[in-house]
């Protein structure tokens, strides 16, 4: 059998800097000797940070950009894939993705079951949580509830935002890649583990409008100021009923948030 004939067939779903960390690692599976063909399917809009055309480029790899279901189907079918990795892909991977192959693995900015979904970072940093991490998992239809193959852990400071998280995270991604790579060249994947303890699942959407709400506590005020700081995004904002005309104004810290606070009270304003 050739090598071409023999090599493992890798076919990478992404978005962002996440998945250049797995396509690099990959590629370190390929400078070790592992014989490997890769094919990368990603989005038309490239992250500001990464573009994957680019970095597919560099490392030698075939790559896609579409939005189209019918051409990403066609493109994956085409390539036959004995592997199938996703990492911050933007859209759901149907069914008959997910049946291309017998593992189909997805790197998740959490530790599942809890923050399955969008912005795992923020509510990490929103509901206290004393640490954070990325699963490796199977994919399945229902979005984040596949068995668990590998978890790498990451605390979550007091100064954290969802942007120091997001940088930090990237690395422990990484790390995430490289242990499951080593297990699947070496032994195969196993079935891995249910899910189990609380789950949650967060949408796709400015998490409270981006709005201190008036009820919150001193504690989760500043949670969600740290948890809204994404530059260049705006951060979190508060309204006060009759100062500035009732619009939304961007709060820098709790302090910042108090003071603005007090001046709307001295005002006749309420949050």
């Amino acid at each position: 059998m050739s090598a071409e004939a023999s090599a493992k067939r890798i076919l990478v779903f992404g978005w962002g800097a996440a998945a250049e960390r797995v396509l690099r690692e990959v590629a370190e599976c390929r400078s070790r000797g592992a014989a490997l063909k890769v094919f990368c399917v990603s989005h038309l809009s490239q992250a500001s940070d990464c573009d994957l055309s680019d970095v597919c480029a560099s490392l030698e790899f075939e790559c896609t950009l579409t939005d189209s279901d019918s051409e990403m189907l066609e493109a994956a079918s085409g390539f036959a894939p004995d592997l199938i990795m996703s990492a911050s892909y933007r859209k759901k991977l149907r069914p008959e993705v997910l049946a291309l192959c017998a593992d189909s693995i997805n790197f998740h900015p959490s530790l599942l079951p809890k923050h399955r979904g969008c912005m795992s970072g923020f509510w990490a940093i929103f509901e206290g949580d004393a640490e954070t991490g990325v699963t490796c998992h199977r994919m399945v239809e229902r979005f984040d509830e596949g068995r668990i193959l590998h978890q790498e852990r990451l605390p979550v400071s007091p100064e954290d935002t969802s942007f120091t998280i997001y940088k930090k995270i990237l690395p422990v991604t990484a790390a995430c890649a490289r242990r499951i790579l080593e297990i699947y060249f070496a032994s195969g994947l196993p079935e891995g583990e249910e899910q189990t303890g609380e789950g949650s699942y967060h949408f796709r959407r400015l998490p409270f409008d981006g709005v201190i709400q008036a009820e919150w506590t001193h504690e989760q005020v500043e949670r969600f100021i740290r948890a809204m700081h994404f530059p260049p995004f705006d951060g979190a904002g508060v309204c006060f009923e009759g100062k500035d005309g009732g619009q939304r104004v961007l709060v820098e810290s709790l302090d910042h948030y108090l003071r603005l606070k007090r001046e709307a009270a001295a005002a006749g304003g309420a949050a």
